[in-house]
């Protein structure tokens, strides 16, 4: 590095006001490095365990579902006084301690109590009755101390989020220019470490609301207090991460549920479309400055997606390139490729449905198209859609499985027609007819074009894969692939001076692997997967069986009196059919399109407006041991299939015992 600009460094970390009192890394003797083995293992999951194949800062964050098990994130300061000290990620002091560079006056990073600012008022507030100067303080210890003193303080106003505060700084601004947004790879790893923050955060949350937090079983409640237990604290279970934390297991299993309700509603998914950011698109290299990269300008890479993500969806549902859509499904993915992509599951209506071959050409193409008859086509197959190569051409591609294969079946073989294939995807047509195009140094065919639809690759210019979905053998792969949740990484970390080869698997532990276009995304708020027509769950349960949660300080037997603890859906169901004549011409799984429940008021009331809502049940686990004399003659899923006046001729069922519906014999 030039002198000059070291010189100018130091200048400049001497007037940071931390540096009153806590000493760089580099005046701390015997500093031990440390090193990442990162494994690479085809036999692990390659949907999330896939190797780095990209060169850009990338955060390895090691989670767990469990609210109780969850690590807290802190750096280590020491101070001129030879102590050490933690500074907790919520403190307003992380960013310039981390990044003093990035805030070389000190400035305070985002701290709990930040005021909001309602946009255009007349209120103007750069400073909260909680951000420490840190030239009132006398020393480190007084410093942290009131950090943690100001953390203690209740706030009645509305006060920003960790997620609203960093979308808020890293906005790009006319006439103003932003050092975070201009600092290369460091805006990479500020980003990401942002963004483990904000989740940091929000885990946090869970773990300090949910720790007072109870839930049971109603009836469990009822035998409790039989047996002269009232303390709540005793009783139940705690909840943990649940499924509104996005991303988390639970929240994509419940997705991959819902999707998999559209299925039975409307029928397989008949287009499978990948749509993969192209960094080179014009919208992000007009906005780089001279030799600027846009892996350095993730915010670019994560705002241009995104509006190519809307425009793709406004062709695909409002124009209805393919036909109208009776269904859809989407995900945002972010792989250590670096590039977000954006899986679809589409299902057509009955009348636009693809039944034969010859329709799955009108829509698919896998040849190399003729550039004489379409440049800017072929120019386009030639750039982003032509796989590997690998195989003997390059048997290091990151394709390639241990057995010396391509994962994705590369090359294919020619075909002189469309023909219905025997697993998911078709067998689609590809010419022998000697065009070949020379791509990283080899000369390939048609066997090697990726399958897509000409009209959108011209209109995109990106890689974009489009599939039809030709049979239901692999409809749950599809879902469950789509669902698979965030890309992971096997690591391990080992001291630089320890040259001992790692070869165990159980010394690798398995992390989520987070890269700044990702980070990105998550700071500004942008949706992570959508779905339509909304799925509406429905409680089933049997009687007394409902959960009921509480908190732990509560007396048990003021929580069983409550009304809210006896009602649910399903009981709330029986109430509206005992009064309300025209819920009593539904079935259960039809009551969401013609009434709403309210989970404040424990109530279902008629919708005003009649809307498409397709139906899930939530999963009833049971076993022979729950089924007694009281239960046997009845099965609770007869409310939601077979019980209705249509069918029966009776009523609709207004209690437990009204719902004999199955012979003994």
């Amino acid at each position: 590095m030039n002198p000059s600009i070291i010189v100018q460094l130091i200048d400049i970390l001497r007037i940071n006001p931390y540096s009153l009192f806590f000493r760089s890394l580099g005046d701390l003797p015997n500093l031990e490095n440390q090193v990442i083995h990162i494994r690479s293992d085809a036999g692990l999951d390659q949907r999330v365990f896939n190797a780095p194949t990209s060169s850009q800062v990338a955060a390895i964050w090691v989670e767990n579902e469990d609210a109780d098990q969850l690590g807290g994130r802190d750096i280590c300061v020491f101070s001129h006084s030879g102590g050490s000290h933690i500074v907790q990620y919520y403190f307003g002091c992380y960013d310039p301690l981390q990044y003093p560079l990035l805030f070389p006056f000190g400035d305070t990073g985002w701290h709990q109590g930040i005021k909001r600012i309602n946009r255009g008022s007349t209120v103007i507030c750069n400073e909260t009755i909680r951000s420490i100067d840190p030239h009132q303080s006398m020393s480190a210890e007084e410093l942290l101390t009131r950090e943690q003193r100001a953390l203690n303080r209740k706030m009645k106003d509305p006060i920003i989020s960790c997620r609203e505060y960093y979308c808020y700084k890293l906005q790009i601004r006319e006439n103003f220019r932003s050092i975070l947004l201009l600092s290369g790879r460091l805006l990479q790893q500020f980003v990401v470490d942002m963004y483990v923050k904000i989740e940091t955060s929000r885990l946090d949350y869970f773990r300090s609301k949910q720790q007072h937090i109870r839930s049971e079983l109603y009836q469990g409640i009822v035998d409790t207090i039989t047996l002269g237990e009232t303390n709540a604290s005793n009783v139940g279970k705690r909840i943990i991460l649940p499924s509104s934390f996005i991303g988390g297991p639970r929240d994509m299993r419940k997705r991959y549920m819902e999707a998999m309700a559209l299925v039975q509603r409307y029928g397989k998914p008949d287009i499978f479309l990948t749509l993969t950011c192209n960094p080179n698109w014009q919208e992000i290299s007009n906005e780089l400055r001279l030799h600027e990269e846009s892996q350095n300008r993730p915010d670019l890479v994560a705002r241009v997606f995104r509006a190519k993500l809307e425009e793709l969806k406004d062709r695909l549902f409002k124009q209805q390139i393919f036909g109208k859509v009776s269904a859809y499904v989407y995900v945002i993915e972010h792989q250590k490729r670096g590039l977000p992509h954006a899986h679809f599951l589409i299902i057509l209506q009955r009348d636009w449905k693809l039944y034969v071959p010859e329709s799955f050409d009108d829509i698919v193409s896998a040849e190399i198209p003729d550039k004489n008859t379409n440049l800017h086509l072929h120019n386009a197959v030639v750039k982003h859609m032509m796989h590997g190569p690998c195989g003997v051409l390059n048997p290091t591609n990151v394709c390639m499985k241990k057995n010396g294969y391509c994962k994705s079946h590369y090359p294919k073989n020619f075909a002189s027609s469309t023909t219905v294939g025997n697993d998911c995807f078709p067998i689609y047509r590809r010419s022998d007819n000697g065009i070949t195009v020379k791509v990283r140094g080899h000369n390939l065919d048609n066997r090697w074009v990726v399958p897509y639809n000409p009209y959108l690759l011209a209109t995109f210019d990106c890689h974009i894969n489009v599939e039809i979905c030709s049979t239901i053998t692999a409809v749950k792969y599809l879902y469950k692939y789509i669902y698979k949740g965030h890309d992971r990484v096997a690591f391990n970390l080992v001291s630089e001076q320890n040259n001992q080869q790692i070869d165990e698997i159980q010394q690798f532990q398995s992390a989520r692997w987070i890269a700044p276009p990702e980070a990105m995304w998550r700071i500004y708020g942008f949706v992570v997967n959508e779905m339509y027509p909304a799925v509406y769950s429905l409680h089933l349960h049997l009687e007394d069986q409902h959960q009921v949660t509480f908190r732990a300080n509560e007396d048990l037997i003021n929580v069983l009196n409550s009304d809210r603890s006896a009602k649910s859906m399903l009981t709330e169901f029986f109430a509206l059919n005992r009064v309300d004549e025209n819920a009593r011409t539904l079935l259960y799984k039809e009551f969401p399109e013609f009434y709403v429940w309210s989970q404040q008021y424990k109530e279902w009331t008629c919708r005003k407006k009649k809307t498409v809502i397709v139906l899930k049940m939530r999963t009833v686990y049971t076993s022979i041991k729950d089924i007694t004399p009281s239960t046997r003659n009845w099965k609770i899923k007869m409310i939601v299939a077979d019980k209705s006046p249509k069918r029966t001729g009776q009523r609709s069922p207004v209690k437990y015992q009204s719902l004999t519906l199955i012979d003994p014999e």
